[in-house]
């Protein structure tokens, strides 16, 4: 349904030309404007169960600005799905954003719950007869087995970096990809080393390893200096990020080759798991800088 052939471009940066390290960048944010990166990746086998199993739609849980709610709003619509957005906070309303309300005009239910319920809501409280369920993010296996397919059986790398929210995508790469390459996760938010268990429960492999260091202010938070750096990359590459997870993680690369972590000659692969509806915030919007 949608095109996940996507392209490696080479990432033209002085820091990489610097360092003699040969910069790439999967463009995964080309799969769709809104089902994009990652959302597709680890929707696509859940879109596919559903429909195997007679179901007339998928149920799943977001906030305010969740990419994989519109993510799921658009690719049910394109599949001839129902769905029902569960949403963490009883003062919104599908036009409290654009995030909302595309997710309203893609035809998805829009149910908004108490934060302090939205946890026990997660645990299927709120699951509606006929609906398949999909967790917040498209955190299961059958999105595990989706971002699998990020990497090519042909492609090899020395370091493979990707941004970590729920720790689905990272887990399929880990999988993926070859035990000579260093797969590395960039965790979004702070205080993220719960993850790593979470991650090892999942793997076999050794080689990965967390960032933790490189959440700014938390998960959805960002400095001045990080949004500097992310219209500085845009404007001399033409590749939007978002101040959520992409920003951050092409930050974070720009930070371990200057570090040293990694070598001169080694190839470097950066995933853009799209996300760019995270622009769309009144925080972002009003936040410009130089």
């Amino acid at each position: 349904m949608f095109n996940t052939n996507t392209p490696v471009q080479k990432v033209q940066s002085k820091i990489a030309d610097e360092h003699g390290v040969h910069l790439y960048l999967k463009r995964d944010d080309l799969i769709h404007p809104f089902v994009s990166g990652n959302k597709w990746r680890k929707l696509k086998y859940n879109v596919e169960e559903a429909k195997r199993s007679g179901k007339i739609g998928i149920l799943t849980y977001g906030g305010a600005y969740s990419n994989h709610l519109i993510a799921t709003a658009c690719a049910c619509a394109a599949q001839g799905l129902k769905s029902i957005g569960i949403v963490r906070g009883e003062e919104l309303n599908p036009t409290s954003n654009l995030v909302l309300r595309m997710c309203y005009e893609y035809g998805m239910d829009l149910r908004f719950v108490p934060r302090s319920q939205y946890r026990e809501a997660k645990k299927g409280l709120d699951q509606a007869v006929g609906f398949f369920t999909v967790p917040e993010g498209g955190d299961n296996e059958l999105g595990v087995e989706g971002c699998e397919e990020i990497l090519s059986k042909d492609e090899s790398y020395d370091h493979i970096i990707v941004a970590v929210g729920t720790g689905t995508t990272f887990t399929g790469l880990i999988n993926a990809s070859h035990h000579s390459c260093q797969v590395h996760g960039i965790a979004a938010m702070k205080q993220a080393d719960y993850l790593k268990d979470y991650i090892r429960s999942r793997v076999q492999s050794q080689n990965w390893k967390l960032h933790t260091d490189y959440a700014f202010n938390g998960f959805g938070k960002y400095t001045d200096e990080l949004l500097g750096f992310m219209r500085l990359f845009t404007t001399q590459t033409g590749i939007l990020l978002d101040p959520v997870y992409t920003g951050k993680m092409m930050w974070a690369t720009y930070d371990l080759i200057r570090k040293g972590l990694v070598k001169e000659g080694e190839s470097v692969l950066c995933v853009h798991t799209g996300g760019l509806t995270g622009i769309l915030t009144d925080d972002w919007r009003q936040s410009l800088v130089g």
